[in-house]
């Protein structure tokens, strides 16, 4: 999808971080924003920065771990903008710990959000975006590079496997939809300067309720920090993102340096392959 001006982006996680990059990318490039957030006052503060820049913008609570606010969503969307042309599902939450001591909230709070998040936002838009009349469409599902290899250092197992889950979704999601003329890709981010290590604070009561960061959590960010170059900046990873909805890339990346790793994964599978008699 190369052309973007005048076109409306919904981006759910709009209120921070990625989200709030990505509003700032598509305003650039003349786009109409729509920003989902389970914060709504967070998403409401964007909206107005982009407002203020002479956009056009609005925010509305999304809670993407329930299907019924995604459904919500695309109504506001499409009665303020009559059309969506590209799907950010970018919400995600993170928990820190080993998987065999994760409880299942956790996980059941992880998997909501980063991976039932994407799939009920395509439940929610695809069917009204095929009946939009001759126009191109695109979703981005966001991943992590945690989902194309194992980070080591940091216990986040089910943010892993959380992620791996939407990469995999997203390659069948792009076979599935491409002879209807919508693109998919899957960013699979590095380091970028967000508060997904404080998402925490946003995990239901139902289950559990908001997370305290413990200090020896906040000491291996430091550690880690201290051992790699700052972070990106989130503007950056928007505009990284419509570079790769113009080239309708499947995968998007945001960081070089860490084709390593992946590279490290597929040899080990090769590997194993030529083991086979």
């Amino acid at each position: 999808m190369e052309q973007l001006e005048g076109r409306v982006a919904v981006i759910t996680g709009g209120g921070s971080g990625i989200g709030e990059g990505l509003a700032h990318a598509c305003h650039a490039a003349g786009m109409r924003v729509v920003l989902g957030d389970v914060e709504e006052e967070q998403a409401a503060r964007v909206a107005n920065d982009v407002r203020e820049l002479g956009g056009d913008a609005i925010a509305v609570h999304a809670d993407v771990s329930t299907p019924e606010s995604l459904d919500e969503l695309a109504a506001r969307a499409y009665e303020a903008f009559d059309a969506v042309h590209l799907l950010c599902n970018n919400a995600g939450v993170l928990t820190v710990a080993p998987l065999v001591e994760t409880p299942e909230t956790d996980w059941e709070w992880t998997l909501g959000v980063n991976l039932l998040g994407p799939i009920h936002g395509v439940r929610a838009f695809v069917p009204r975006i095929r009946e939009q009349p001759g126009d191109e469409a695109h979703i981005v599902n966001t991943g992590s590079v945690a989902g194309t290899f194992a980070i080591s250092g940091m216990p986040i197992g089910v943010y892993t496997a959380s992620k791996y889950a939407v990469v995999g979704y997203s390659e069948m999601l792009r076979m599935e939809l491409e002879p209807e003329g919508i693109g998919v890709s899957v960013l699979c981010p590095g380091g970028v300067a967000t508060r997904i290590q404080e998402a925490g604070r946003n995990r239901p009561d139902a289950l559990g309720g908001p997370i305290e960061q413990g200090p020896q959590v906040a000491e291996r960010r430091r550690e880690r920090a201290a051992d790699r170059p700052p972070p990106m900046e989130p503007r950056e990873v928007g505009e990284r993102v419509l570079d790769g909805v113009r080239a309708n890339r499947l995968y998007i990346f945001t960081h070089a340096d860490q084709r390593g790793p992946v590279e490290d994964r597929y040899h080990e599978m090769m590997a194993a392959y030529d083991a086979i008699e």
